[in-house]
Order: structure tokens, then C-alpha cells, then sequence
């Protein structure tokens, strides 16, 4: 089965850091047609490097050092 993950596996925001797919298409990636991940696929090289997004949240925790 044709997959895009390369084993760096952690999300940000329901993002994997490793392939760029959602939670969502992780999920269901095992039940998707070949043509379904091959479109899926097809779009992971244009979407945004999950890391590079700023979060939109704030943690309360005070002790979390904030990078960047």
C-alpha cells in the first residue's frame, strides 16, 4: 500500500509533522481507494510545514519555555 509517512511521526494541531497528512486522513488512510491517497498524496508537497505554523492557542502552563 502506497503511504507518505516516513516514520517522523508527531503531530501539531492534528497535523503530522512527518508527512503533513490531518488525523483524519491517518485514520482512514488503510480503508481510502488507491486513488483517494494518490490524490491525497498529490497535495502533501503544497500544504505547510506543520512546524513553521504559529499555533493559534497560548498555553497556560507558565513553566512551558516559548521558542521562536
Amino acid at each position: 500500500m502506497l503511504t507518505p509517512c516516513i516514520g517522523h511521526c508527531r503531530r501539531e494541531d492534528d497535523i503530522c509533522v512527518g508527512c503533513k497528512r490531518t488525523l483524519d486522513e491517518i485514520v482512514r488512510w488503510g480503508k481510502m481507494t488507491d486513488d483517494e491517497r494518490e490524490s491525497i498524496m498529490a497535495q502533501l508537497p503544497k500544504r505547510p510545514d506543520p512546524t513553521s505554523v504559529v499555533p493559534s492557542y497560548r498555553s497556560r502552563n507558565p513553566f512551558k519555555r516559548r521558542t521562536g
